[in-house]
């Protein structure tokens, strides 16, 4: 009898052991530039270019952060001609409404590509959005992709993106900064905070894209990703702002990024990491960082897949990343799921 029992906990222990982890990725599809948003509903959403056309957008929902294959989907935005390459689309819920940021080109020419909003009709993020609406510094209308928004500790909202320095300059991609008098209007001229200057941020390209906002202690911190997206190079950075410095003086941002934060490992084959977003476990007790990345060093745009992976925090209250994991790696699953 007491063999017996012992059997049926040692399963029972087993069966929870197994139920508290996961494998990367967390979808089994092509999946760049993931940006998750965990609502106050308790579910997760993530907007996500419909592909392989990259000609809409698709609204995914789920209760589990580390699985995504069963999730529901809806379409919720398409284009058509002159429109197109449809890339990085970010669901934000701001002063409760529902916004999709993205970038997107005209007439098939990248030269071309600019950030558009739109904005949901109700308060169900798979339900209808309306038309979309270009987002433009008053002081240039210039080459702008991987959009995001952040709301500071002033309460006012400010645009960051990548964009190129001139109108046809192609390279190098800048990290900008803009104010905005609502969700749907930048209000004001963009701000250079970061270039791509040193060796880790030129492999391929040099290039500073997919900012996105972390904010923990009273400090905002940036970080982007590095280096030509189609290289196993891709990599992220990091500069911060803090007491509640302006965020539109290019000297407030501390560049004390001089390496990259998030890399390749060889060993376990993940290249590429890049274009991460960031947010919490379903009981909020942790922070995890959700990424792209390949299986193959020489992979490339069509071979990035999602992953999570929990962060830490040190002692001065910043973002400690992990090595990011392959796919035979258990992880422990998000507290609460």
């Amino acid at each position: 009898m007491a063999a017996k029992i012992f059997i049926t906990l040692l399963i029972a222990v087993t069966s929870l052991s197994e139920a508290a982890t996961f494998k990367n990725p967390i979808l089994d599809v092509n999946a760049p530039d993931p940006y998750i948003y965990h609502h106050t509903d308790g579910y997760y959403y993530w907007a996500k270019t419909i592909q392989p056309t990259k000609d809409g957008i698709e609204v995914r929902r789920s209760r589990i952060l580390s699985n995504w294959r069963d999730a529901e989907v809806q379409p919720v935005f398409h284009v058509s001609a002159p429109y197109g390459a449809l890339w990085a689309p970010e669901i934000h819920y701001i002063d409760n409404s529902w916004y999709i940021y993205f970038a997107l080109e005209t007439n098939s020419d990248n030269a071309n590509h600019r950030m558009y909003v739109i904005k949901g009709n109700s308060s169900n993020a798979l339900g209808n959005y309306g038309p979309m609406v270009k987002l433009v510094p008053s002081d240039s209308d210039i080459w702008a992709i991987d959009g995001t928004v952040l709301r500071y500790g002033n309460g006012k909202l400010y645009f960051i993106w990548s964009g190129w320095p001139t109108l046809s300059a192609g390279f190098p991609q800048n990290l900008y900064i803009a104010p905005m008098s609502d969700p749907m209007t930048i209000s004001g001229p963009r701000v250079l905070i970061r270039e791509p200057l040193e060796g880790w941020e030129r492999n391929g390209a040099p290039l500073n894209e997919g900012p996105q906002v972390i904010q923990n202690n009273g400090k905002t911190f940036l970080i982007f990703s590095a280096s030509g997206s189609w290289t196993a190079d891709y990599c992220l950075g990091i500069i911060r702002i803090e007491r509640l410095l302006d965020p539109l003086v290019v000297d407030n941002w501390i560049q004390d990024t001089h390496e990259c934060i998030f890399s390749r490992n060889d060993a376990q084959s993940v290249y590429g990491t890049g274009h991460a977003s960031f947010t919490s476990s379903p009981d909020g007790t942790q922070t995890w960082i959700i990424y792209h990345a390949m299986e193959k060093i020489d992979g490339g745009w069509e071979n990035r897949t999602a992953r999570a992976e929990r962060i830490s925090w040190n002692a001065e209250g910043a973002p400690v990343l992990p090595k990011p994991s392959g796919f035979s790696i258990a992880l422990e699953a998000p507290s609460g799921e």
